[in-house]
């Protein structure tokens, strides 16, 4: 009953932040005790996994739990947005102030307080959903459910280009989740002609049946949930709607959407791969690595040509996506795990100081933000410092988790890899080190302002070098 409370809670405050309205202090009220009840349920669900009670069951088949895989992306939500809310308490207020001012005159309104953390809770309570699903038809409502419930926070600033961003987040990965939802029919027909047993869209019992599976339905069912949750997930060549939503929403709500909902989608493709037929088993890790050479490449390019410092950041989400497929095509299920919570760790910190630069510079155009060392010096090495991480400079974790990727890899897969990210390292810095130097404007109130959110990044940044030096240490073992 403890992972239906972990669905049900969120989604409760929700109700109670949205009803509380303009009451401030109860929408807080609310709107933490939905946060810090799932984050807690979350953390028991996860260390009693196999407690009938973290666990619920319908009709003889368990409906919702965890394991080994759901437990990390469970784990990277729920703390990514107590993370993010901590950054809301300061964030908002200054940004609503912000609006008002002239420069923000295009806009018609922001979202209000409540709505805004009405729809977060929401957004956390089915991504909960999502990685406690037992069976893959609840799971592709779920993760439906999240597109859903997530658009109005890429619309917060109601301006045309939020809009516009808004309804190809939601007409793309809409049309993505149909092809899911076929791949997923193509699974059920796959487990028809199995003699003595129903599985359904049970996932232990696909597992458990994997063998009789019929090879050439299930083929197109993976191809159909790859390409499908591969949208989601921000794959190439299924990604167009992710540097338009990371770009338009607000910095918080895209260090949600980089760092949790992606993983997310790729728990879909996972779940599939899991239960692949032994002897489909490298021609579904073909296609992962296929799609995530792919996403690299793409991004490679596309990052040269950015001017805009948060759709920068959307490109490198869809090369880090890309690596994590071929990853886990190249059978590191561990190494990727660890790569999934390297990169929600250190993008969330770089999205939150984009969005404070934004709050305090007005624009994301990289011509229009000079001098970050003079007008806001502590984001300035936070910035420069959070990119080298996401470029996997040591002490980053993600310096590990590619130098296992070009270690188990073909010599030609490891070389064409490491060409690629020196291509995104040098892309990224030849944008960042123009903004950090030379002379600055005049430093306004709102710089000052915005200069002083930058605890909470500087936090997430020691944690990031920390679990980066502890996969170091751990590499040892590794390489042995």
């Amino acid at each position: 009953m403890m992972a239906l409370g972990m669905v049900c809670i969120p989604l409760a405050a929700a109700a109670a932040v949205y009803w509380a309205g303009k009451r401030k202090k109860l929408v807080q009220i609310c709107y933490w005790t939905g946060i810090l009840l799932t984050t807690g349920m979350a953390a028991a669900v996860v260390i009693m996994a196999e407690n009938p009670l973290c666990r619920l069951m319908w009709q003889g088949k368990w409906l919702l739990g965890v394991d080994d895989l759901s437990a990390v992306v469970l784990m990277i939500t729920v703390g990514l947005f107590l993370l993010v809310s901590v950054h809301l308490l300061r964030w908002l207020p200054q940004e609503m102030e912000a609006y008002s001012g002239a420069h923000h005159t295009r806009m018609t309104a922001l979202l209000a307080p409540n709505q805004l953390g009405a729809f977060l809770l929401l957004f956390l309570g089915m991504m909960v959903l999502v990685s406690l699903s037992r069976n893959l038809g609840l799971f592709w409502v779920a993760l439906e459910a999240t597109t859903l419930v997530s658009a109005p926070l890429i619309g917060f600033h109601r301006s045309a280009h939020s809009l516009e961003a808004m309804w190809k987040y939601l007409l793309i990965c809409s049309v993505g989740i149909a092809l899911a939802l076929f791949g997923t029919m193509l699974l059920a027909v796959s487990a028809q002609k199995i003699q003595g047993t129903a599985p359904g869209l049970d996932l232990d019992q696909l597992k458990a049946v994997s063998g009789l599976l019929d090879p050439g339905w299930f083929q197109a069912a993976f191809i159909f949930a790859l390409a499908g949750y591969g949208t989601k997930m921000g794959l190439a060549p299924f990604h167009t709607w992710l540097p338009d939503a990371h770009s338009e929403a607000p910095g918080p709500v895209s260090a949600l959407l980089s760092g949790a909902l992606l993983n997310c989608a790729f728990l879909g493709i996972l779940r599939f791969w899991e239960i692949a037929p032994v002897e489909l088993r490298g021609f579904c890790s073909e296609l992962l690595i296929a799609l995530g050479l792919l996403s690299l490449t793409v991004a490679a390019f596309l990052i040269l040509r950015q001017r805009d410092y948060k759709r920068m950041l959307a490109y490198s989400s869809v090369e880090h996506m890309g690596l994590a497929a071929i990853l886990w095509g190249l059978g590191a299920s561990e190494i990727t795990l660890y790569h999934m919570g390297g990169h929600s760790l250190v993008k969330m910190m770089l999205f939150l100081l984009a969005g404070d630069l934004l709050l305090g510079c007005g624009t994301r155009t990289v011509s229009r933000v000079k001098g970050l060392l003079q007008t806001m010096p502590r984001h300035a090495w936070l910035w420069l410092c959070g990119i080298f991480l996401i470029c996997g400079t040591p002490p980053s974790p993600l310096f590990v988790t590619e130098w296992m990727l070009v270690k188990s890899a073909p010599m030609w897969l490891g070389a064409l890899v490491l060409l690629l990210l020196f291509v995104i390292f040098a892309g990224m810095v030849w944008i960042a080190l123009p903004m950090i130097g030379g002379r600055g404007d005049t430093v306004s109130d709102r710089m000052k302002r915005a200069e002083g959110l930058w605890q909470l990044p500087a936090v997430i940044f020691a944690a990031a070098c920390a679990y980066g030096a502890w996969l170091l240490w751990q590499c040892n073992g590794w390489v042995r």
